[in-house]
């Protein structure tokens, strides 16, 4: 897949109307604070991206919406994609028609590499469970809908249990019911994922690597939850569940969050993003965009070589840094506009 254009009004500190990028892997190179993340935020959020920011964090000071808009290129044809930003939601038109978040994960779309996914491996057990459940819900519609419904029965059931438990056994049910399923989608992803996690890896660092998930159910879940209710009435809260589980980066059989050195835990969180494009290619049979913000940050010059290797074995990627990569087109950023070679 292609991004053909780009345009945008009001979002983040961009200054640009119209950016039409190179249709090869190429690097967006400028000082710090001059609107290269927002670029890349900018991009990944239309295709269908989530970012961790706030919609109303994205739109500009002052200003009461923000507005996207481009035109990519798959092997199924060309798409015209158009979002406006408010703080209380947003609108999704592909081709003049309106569509929901989900739509949008019918296109290739993006992945987005950012310093801050470090924070995946080394961070608290929130940061991997989120990211877990947020790449399973690209690959399939049923998980991201399985994922709302047992939220909406965990909060009826959490409810209860601080109003005294009345009635509970039916919310048990249904949780019951949503979990297990939720479980077994994570088991049967990781199979999937691990083996690709694995390869890309080893081309960035050596060294053993695997993926754990660590369950707060053993057996049936309905009758762990019976099991622990006096505790839970107790405590006020759901104490076990897919909300309470963690996927753990193994290196050399040791959890990484635990064990591994910033530069350890910088190639596992890089490997984790290349898997994920790379399943994403697989699964769309096309590759998506690649984007890849301060991409020489905390890299040794060995992962920064594999990181453009790959990269520039993709029909399009946008680097962002401050340092140029080597072999590559080059555009440059100043005060939120980007300026490219002949245009």
């Amino acid at each position: 897949m292609r991004l053909r254009l780009f345009r945008q009004k009001a979002f983040r500190n961009l200054s640009l109307e119209a950016f039409h990028p190179p249709p090869v892997p190429f690097a967006v190179v400028g000082g710090n604070a001059q609107g290269k993340t927002s670029l890349l935020l900018g991009v990944h959020l239309l295709l269908g991206g989530e970012v961790r920011a706030s919609l109303a964090d994205l739109v500009r000071f002052g200003e009461r919406e923000a507005w996207l808009y481009g035109e990519v290129e798959t092997e199924l044809g060309r798409y015209r994609v158009e979002q406006r930003l408010f703080p209380e939601g947003r609108e999704i038109r592909v081709n003049e028609r309106a569509v929901g978040l989900k739509g949008l994960w019918e296109l290739p779309g993006s992945v987005l590499l950012l310093p801050e996914d470090v924070e995946v491996v080394l961070g608290p057990k929130e940061e991997r469970r989120g990211f877990l459940d947020r790449m399973i819900g690209r690959f399939s519609r049923r998980y991201a809908a399985l994922l709302s419904a047992y939220e909406k029965v965990l909060r009826q059931r959490n409810a209860l249990l601080k109003a005294g438990g009345n009635g509970l056994s039916v919310w048990d049910r249904e949780l019951a019911r949503y979990g297990t399923e939720i479980m077994a989608f994570r088991r049967r992803f990781l199979r999937r994922f691990l083996p690709t996690f694995q390869e890309v890896h080893r081309s960035l660092a050596p060294g053993e690597v695997g993926l754990a998930l660590e369950e707060s159910v053993q057996g049936d879940f309905l009758e762990a939850l019976e099991q622990r209710r006096p505790e839970e009435l107790l405590r006020g809260q759901t104490l076990l569940g897919p909300h309470r589980d963690d996927l753990v980066f193994l290196l050399a059989g040791r959890p990484a969050h635990r064990f591994a050195s910033r530069g350890e835990a910088k190639a596992l969180a890089l490997a984790l993003r290349l898997a994920e494009h790379r399943l994403l290619w697989e699964h769309h049979g096309e590759a998506p965009l690649l984007l890849v913000d301060e991409w020489s940050e905390e890299l040794d010059p060995g992962r920064r070589k594999a990181l453009l290797t790959y990269a520039q074995g993709l029909p399009q990627a946008i680097l962002a840094g401050l340092q140029t990569p080597e072999g590559m087109p080059v555009c440059s950023m100043a005060g939120g506009v980007v300026l490219c070679p002949g245009g």
